[in-house]
């Protein structure tokens, strides 16, 4: 198998390319020169510490020769749009695609390149620990600035639970390693609880915040800051009162596991959704003081784009509170946006065959006044012309125009068919591509990945504060929700036709607009398991069909594929060969 002889040569070649993990520039032969105690001499050595592990900063992108290959090749298999209603990958054979969308992902799955990337996790958090307990050392050799140590210790503090609160979000009930071990050391390896797994997570932030700059200095472009943590941890409170970890009938989605307490906390608790808004208006309050700001210019067509892709100082984008950079270095403030992730033919070969839009997702986008798409919103020649205009920043669809050329998704046209024929959709993707420049050729410039942005904190304030309290709190959370309509050109929530003034309503409305407002910046997925919506997750999927001719398109709706999802997919499966080699760590309940 192709993917087998892939993963082989990664593995070989990850200490070539990850020089600066903890393997490769510590644990060295002594005969090398290198030991801790050479490491830590220097600031600029030391740092290079901190560095291996943001190199395992998130990452979306699948086209990139920057960074580990481990996030470039995990990029390529397994993203979570294409396990949702969001998108599917058309790269034969699809790789990882059939081990979720078809249930067939097992426990003992060999390859390391999954979506939840458990391994890296950890080999992250190793680095962040060594940093932590060895850096105070370089002051034996020279004079550092002692303001810089405390912001470097709060970031890899921040860095550490930033990883426990994606693992959290994956596997439930975590064990928690207390410092860094030495490769023969053992710590246990019991799993904690739901609650303490999220009361840890949420302990280390609270001490890295106070030390952490709300906006770090040129240079810092893609490391932690206070705003970051700070949205992190709310994110953190915010999947401790949803109803996966928190059911109101506190009853987990297994209830006849043994250990229930890795599923969920003991007992439901809505004041938990209380705890959460407070976190998200802190957050918000906290961005407004320090200049984040919703990127609004009164251009629609463009401020979503600039919101989404867009550099701080360069492009203006007030938004991004953590832009993540797998790169080993933070020597520039600014980059280059992406031009060239999704060529405009010859898709086989490109990106645009990784994450392949579904009609399902497209379903969602409503009309310019508001209004939800009406059953034959397809019969017409221009379906997509009166669309929110997110939609056209996000979607390429046949008509829409690429740099001089017009997407041509007719029988045998520029992008149909080819190797990717049997996969084909009727979409490519269009966000984060700078569409007015795009090309055929190279790979994707100096960028960053939109991990954590203010919109995103808007929309879950909204949630939590409806979830705790709809009737007491309906105008701030329509004002939450409108801040990120109006940006978008669209009316207000309580304007649009089919607004109901009730607390179901407005939640269905405010999970609508997460999944079109963060559309493939990898929130839907884990949004779906998050609010128990495994039945959206799995089901009948849809593609758009194109036929007749270029001045007269003919557009239908049709079945795409059916995919599986049970309850046990609630929680991926820890590694089997982590079960195995640590005694203790009991395995997520089905696998």
């Amino acid at each position: 198998m192709i993917m087998h002889k892939l993963s082989k040569y990664i593995l070989i070649s990850l200490g070539l390319i990850l020089t600066y993990s903890c393997e490769d520039y510590l644990e060295k032969p002594e005969s090398s020169g290198l030991s801790r105690e050479t490491v830590f001499t220097t600031m600029e050595d030391a740092e290079k510490i901190l560095a291996g592990a943001y190199t395992f900063s998130p990452w979306g992108f699948v086209n990139t020769q920057q960074g580990p290959l481990s996030y470039t090749f995990g990029g390529f298999f397994s993203r979570t749009t294409n396990y949702c209603d969001e998108s599917d990958n058309a790269y034969p054979p699809a790789y990882h695609n059939p081990l979720y969308n078809e249930g067939k992902l097992t426990s003992n799955e060999n390859e390391v390149f999954l979506e939840d990337k458990w391994t890296f996790n950890f080999q992250a958090i190793r680095s962040c620990y060594l940093f932590l307990e060895n850096v105070d050392k370089v002051k034996n050799y020279q004079t550092v600035d002692e303001e810089l140590i405390k912001i470097r210790k709060a970031e890899a503090k921040a860095f550490i639970a930033h990883k426990y609160y994606e693992m959290l979000k994956r596997y439930g009930g975590m064990p928690w390693v207390p410092g860094y071990t030495n490769l023969n050391e053992t710590y246990s390896y019991k799993r904690m609880s739901v609650t303490a797994t999220i009361d840890t997570i949420v302990r280390l932030f609270d001490e890295a915040i106070p030390d952490l700059p709300a906006v770090h200095p040129p240079g810092g472009f893609g490391r932690i800051n206070k705003v970051a943590a700070m949205g992190m941890k709310a994110n953190t409170l915010l999947w401790s009162a949803s109803s996966l970890f928190n059911p109101p009938d506190n009853t987990s989605f297994y209830p006849t596991f043994g250990y229930q307490e890795y599923l969920k906390h003991e007992n439901y608790d809505p004041n938990r959704w209380v705890i959460a808004a407070q976190a998200y208006k802190t957050v918000i309050e906290t961005a407004l003081a320090n200049g984040y700001a919703i990127v609004n210019t009164g251009n629609p067509d463009k401020d979503y784009t600039t919101a989404t892709k867009g550099f701080p100082v360069k492009d203006g984008n007030t938004e991004i509170i953590w832009g993540t950079r797998i790169f080993d270095s933070y020597a520039k403030n600014e980059g280059k946006n992406q031009t060239k992730p999704y060529s405009k033919s010859n898709f086989p070969g490109s990106d645009g065959c990784y994450i392949i839009p579904l009609q399902n997702i497209i379903d969602l986008f409503e009309l310019k006044n508001g209004s939800f798409q009406a059953p034959d919103h397809y019969n017409t020649s221009k379906p997509y012309d009166n669309l929110d205009r997110r939609f056209h920043q996000s979607i390429l669809y046949h008509g829409a125009p690429i740099g001089p050329f017009t997407m041509d998704m007719l029988p045998g046209g520029d992008n149909n068919g080819g190797d990717a024929g049997e996969f084909y959709t009727g979409y490519y993707l269009g966000k984060f591509l700078d569409r007015l420049n795009a090309s055929d050729q190279g790979p994707m410039p100096d960028s960053f990945w939109p991990y954590l942005r203010l919109a995103e904190m808007y929309l879950a304030y909204a949630e939590a504060l409806a979830e705790s309290n709809y009737e007491a709190n309906k105008s701030e959370i329509l004002n939450a929700v409108n801040i990120i309509r109006r940006r978008a050109g669209q009316p207000n929530l309580e304007d649009t036709p089919q607004f109901i003034d009730s607390k179901e309503h407005v939640l269905s409305r405010i999970k609508r607009e997460r999944a079109i407002e963060l559309l493939f910046e990898e929130h839907r997925y884990l949004d779906l398991k998050r609010w128990k919506m495994g039945d959206v997750i799995g089901g009948t999927m849809y593609r758009i069909d194109v036929s007749g001719t270029a001045s007269n398109p003919v557009f239908q709706r049709v079945f795409f594929e059916n995919r599986v999802f049970t309850d046990k997919w609630y929680l991926y499966p820890i590694p089997d060969n982590e079960i195995r080699k640590a005694p203790g760590l009991i395995q997520n309940p089905g696998w």
